[in-house]
C-alpha cells in the first residue's frame, strides 16, 4: 500500500542514494523525481538566486504536481537537486518560500490541488524540500494541459489515453479502500463510544463489535475477524499513529500561547471525544432568559461547534499526514472558533455555493459512518444548520472558504442577542417548516441591515432560486413578519411588528430621500408597466411638481427610469429601462 509516508520514506531513500554517489537520475522513479527551481540556472551553466516568491519558478513546479497527482500513487517532487550530478554535488539547494508555493500549487492548477505540507530538509549544506502529492480524486490540469506520470516521465495525455485514464480516476474513495488492519486491531475504547453514540442515536443497541462495524459499512469481508477499510481504521484503530489528526487550542488570541490544548493521533472517536470535551469546557453553557423562558445558551452554538468540528474530521484529506485539523478558540473567555482542515473543497464544491450544493463529501466512507453514528447530520445539511443556529442567536453568518489547499471554518459568536433569538423561536413556533429554513434567517439578518428586499437579491445572499425567494418573502408576508413596499411588488420590507421587535438590532443607515422615492418607484413598476406625474405624486404623497422632478431625477441623473416616449412636457411617462 503506497501512501503518503511510504512516498516520503522513499524520497528520502533516493536523496540518500545521491549522496553516496548515485547518479541523481539514475535513481528517480515513478515516486520519486528531482527538480531545480526554474531561473536558478542561466546562461553558460551559471547559477543565481531567485525571488522567494518567483512566479515562473512556481508554475513549472505547479505543472510539476499536477503531473504526478495524476499518476496511480502520487509522488514526491525533491526540489534542489542537480540530476545530471551525483553526490554532494548534486545538492544545489533552493530559494522559494515553501508556504507561499504551496499556496501558487493550489491556485495554478485545476481543479486546485492541495499538497502535503510541504516539509523542507537539508543535505550536504544545501536546503532541499519535498512536495509531497497524492494522487487525485479527478483529473489536474496546469497550464490547460493533462499530464500524468508513468514510470520516471511525465506525458501529456490526448484521445483515448485521457478518456481512458479519466474514466479510471472518478468516483474513487480513499477512504473506502483497504486499511491492512482487522477487527480485531481496534481499540476497545473507541469500540465502546461507538456503541453509546450509536445507542444515543438509534434508540437501541448495535450488538456485537462486528455487528456494528457492519452497520457501520467499515468491513471488507464477511470473516469473524475482517478488514477494515480505512475508514474503520481512522475511527477505531491506531491507524498511522505517528501521525497527530487533530489540534485543539483554547487562547486569547492567534498567536498567542494556548492555555490548554489537545493533540491527538487516530482512532478519530477518540480524538473527537478529548477534542470535543475540551471545546464543551471552553464554551461553558450559561443561563439567559429569552421572552418569557430561561434557555441554555453558548457563546457559540453547541450545534455550530459540533457541525465545524466533525465536519472537519468528516471532509479532510487524509493522504495529507503533515497537515492536521487545527481548531482554535479565542477571547476570554472565547467568543470565536477557527478550524483548518487539509485539503480542499471537494470535486463540484464552490465556496460561493455552499448552501445549495448537495452534500459530496471527500470521503464517502468515512462520512457514511460517521452519520451512522450520528456524529454529523444524516442528509448532509451541517452547513445549513451551521448558518441557521449562528443566525438564530444574532452572531454573523459562518464564514467558510478555501485558503491555499485548505478549508477554513470560522464561527463569531458572543453574547446572544435575547431579541432576535426570541422572534426566531417565535417564528419557528408558529411555523416550524419556516423555523428549519436557513433563507429565512438570511432574509430577516439582511432587512436588519439594509432595506428593502427583492427576490433577486435573497436569490443571490441565499443561494436559491429567485422564484424559491419570492415564494418565501410572500410565506413571511403571511406571517406578519415583512410587508410589500406597494401591493403586489415584489420589495419587501420588516413589519412595523416585526421592527418593533428587531429595533435594537436594526443597523441600516438613513437613507436620502431620493432613494426611498426610488424604491417605492421601483416597486410601483413591478406592478405598473409606467408611471406619471400624477401616479407619482399619489405615490409619493407630494404635489405634482415635486414629483416631477423627482421622475426627472432619477431619469437624468440615475438612469434608473427611461421616458416612454418624449422626456418633455407634462404627460411625460416612465418605465424601467
Amino acid at each position: 500500500m503506497i501512501d503518503a509516508n511510504s512516498r516520503r520514506q522513499a524520497a528520502l531513500d533516493a536523496v540518500e542514494a545521491v549522496r553516496n554517489g548515485s547518479l541523481a537520475r539514475d535513481v528517480e522513479t515513478e515516486w520519486v523525481d528531482f527538480k531545480e527551481e526554474s531561473g536558478t540556472v542561466g546562461r553558460g551553466g551559471l547559477r543565481g538566486a531567485i525571488s522567494s516568491r518567483d512566479d515562473k519558478a512556481a508554475m513549472a513546479l505547479a505543472g510539476e504536481a499536477a503531473c504526478m497527482a495524476n499518476s496511480e500513487s502520487g509522488g514526491v517532487l525533491v526540489v534542489g537537486v542537480n540530476d545530471k550530478e551525483r553526490g554532494p554535488e548534486a545538492f544545489v539547494g533552493t530559494h522559494l518560500d515553501t508556504d507561499w508555493l504551496r499556496e501558487r500549487i493550489h491556485a495554478l492548477t485545476q481543479p486546485n490541488l492541495s499538497v502535503d505540507v510541504i516539509e523542507a530538509i537539508h543535505v550536504s549544506g544545501q536546503r532541499l524540500y519535498l512536495i509531497n502529492v497524492a494522487p487525485a480524486l479527478e483529473e489536474v490540469r496546469c497550464g490547460g494541459k493533462l499530464r500524468a506520470r508513468y514510470g520516471d516521465d511525465c506525458i501529456e495525455l490526448t484521445g483515448d489515453r485521457a478518456r481512458e485514464f479519466l474514466e479510471r480516476r472518478r468516483n474513487f474513495d480513499w477512504t473506502a479502500q483497504p486499511s491492512g488492519l482487522l477487527l480485531s486491531a481496534a481499540m476497545p475504547d473507541a469500540f465502546a463510544y461507538a456503541h453509546r453514540l450509536y445507542e444515543e442515536q438509534r434508540g437501541r443497541s448495535a450488538g456485537t463489535d462486528l455487528a456494528l462495524a457492519k452497520r457501520l459499512g467499515i468491513t471488507l469481508d464477511a470473516s469473524d475477524d475482517p478488514e477494515l477499510n480505512r475508514a474503520g481504521a481512522l475511527l477505531l484503530c491506531e491507524f498511522e499513529p505517528q501521525v497527530d489528526q487533530i489540534d485543539v487550542m483554547i487562547t486569547t488570541a492567534e498567536g498567542a500561547p494556548s492555555s490548554a490544548r489537545e493533540r491527538e493521533p487516530a482512532p478519530l472517536l477518540l480524538a473527537f471525544e478529548r477534542a470535543w470535551a475540551l471545546l464543551e469546557r471552553s464554551f461553558p453553557a450559561q443561563s439567559v432568559i429569552v421572552g418569557a423562558q430561561r434557555r441554555s445558551v453558548r457563546a457559540v452554538p453547541e450545534t455550530a461547534l459540533r457541525e465545524a468540528l466533525v465536519n472537519a474530521l468528516m471532509h479532510r484529506d487524509y493522504r495529507q499526514p503533515r497537515g492536521l485539523i487545527v481548531a482554535l478558540a479565542t477571547g476570554a473567555p472565547p467568543e470565536a472558533l477557527k478550524v483548518r482542515s487539509p485539503g480542499g473543497f471537494p470535486v463540484g464544491v464552490q465556496q460561493d455555493r455552499l448552501l445549495a450544493t448537495p452534500s459530496r463529501p471527500r470521503n464517502p466512507a468515512l462520512a457514511n459512518a460517521v452519520r451512522a453514528l450520528g456524529l454529523a447530520e444524516t442528509e448532509g445539511v451541517g452547513i445549513d444548520t451551521m448558518y441557521r443556529v449562528m443566525l438564530r442567536d444574532g452572531h454573523p453568518e459562518p464564514d467558510i472558504l478555501e485558503d491555499g489547499g485548505d478549508v477554513v471554518c470560522r464561527l463569531t459568536g458572543g453574547r446572544v442577542d435575547p431579541f432576535v433569538r426570541d422572534f426566531f423561536d417565535d417564528l419557528s413556533a408558529s411555523d416550524r417548516s419556516l423555523g428549519d429554513d436557513v433563507r429565512v434567517y438570511i432574509a430577516i439578518t439582511y432587512l436588519l441591515g439594509d432595506t428593502p428586499l427583492r427576490p433577486g437579491r435573497l436569490a443571490e445572499i441565499a443561494q436559491s432560486s429567485e422564484d424559491e425567494a419570492f415564494e418565501l418573502l410572500e410565506r413571511l408576508s403571511r406571517q406578519d413578519v415583512v410587508e410589500r413596499l406597494v401591493n403586489r411588488s415584489r420589495s419587501f420590507r420588516l413589519t412595523d411588528g416585526a421592527t418593533d421587535r428587531l429595533r435594537s438590532r436594526i443597523t441600516y443607515p438613513v437613507r436620502q430621500t431620493i432613494d426611498e422615492h426610488w424604491e417605492l418607484v421601483r416597486a410601483y413598476l413591478d406592478v405598473h408597466p409606467q408611471i406619471g406625474r400624477d401616479d407619482a405624486a399619489e405615490l409619493l404623497r407630494l404635489t405634482p411638481e415635486r414629483a416631477s422632478n423627482i421622475l426627472s431625477q432619477l431619469y437624468n441623473q440615475f438612469g434608473r427610469i427611461a421616458p416612454v416616449a418624449n422626456a418633455r412636457g407634462r404627460g411625460v411617462r416612465y418605465q424601467l429601462p
